[in-house]
């Protein structure tokens, strides 16, 4: 081997790597990753479903709510003179519209809470919180032109009963993490 030779095998392989034999490792950590990986998504699909059912439901219960306290109402009237007095001057639509604007305001006063309670959230359950906000101000939008409508309070309450749920999950997911701790 002449010099030049010599020179240039030290400076492509100054620490004579290229005289070692290939090996091949045994094991390939990336099937397991990649299943864990697929596991948890499968689990945030599985309580995103959950929470979907539960919005359902709560949406569900709050109507039949509405519904039963104005059979009651309507019921009031057949059973004496001073109940019919007082149920002709209720009017049922807009002891609806007032249990809405409670609820709305209670569900706006958890949401408030649960917001400053959640320490981080992940890009896409913020993308949702953003767009279910987005949503309640074209239904205040709305509200202020028809505050009278009871089907844009319901909705409100909706879409306050959706960002509740995201808050929750994010909760549970923060306490589960402090849990495994």
């Amino acid at each position: 081997m002449n010099a030049q030779d010599e020179w240039t095998k030290t400076t492509a392989d100054p620490l004579g790597l290229s005289d070692l034999e290939t090996i091949e490792p045994d094991y390939d950590g990336w099937a397991l990753i990649e299943a864990g990986l697929q596991s948890r998504q499968q689990h945030r699909r599985n309580w995103q479903r959950a929470g979907g059912w539960l919005a359902v439901a709560a949406s569900l219960m709050l109507v039949v709510g509405v519904t039963l306290k104005n059979t009651e109402s309507v019921n009031v009237g057949g059973s004496s003179p001073v109940a019919r007095d007082l149920a002709a001057n209720t009017n049922p639509v807009q002891d609806n519209i007032t249990a809405l604007i409670g609820l709305s305001q209670n569900m706006q006063d958890q949401v408030k809470q649960m917001r400053q309670e959640t320490s981080s959230m992940p890009a896409e359950s913020a993308i949702y919180v953003a767009e279910l906000e987005d949503l309640i101000a074209q239904v205040d939008t709305q509200l202020s032109l028809t505050p009278d409508s009871v089907d844009l309070w319901g909705q409100r309450v909706n879409l306050l009963l959706d960002l509740a749920q995201i808050y929750q999950q994010q909760w549970q997911i923060d306490y589960g993490r402090m849990a495994s701790l």
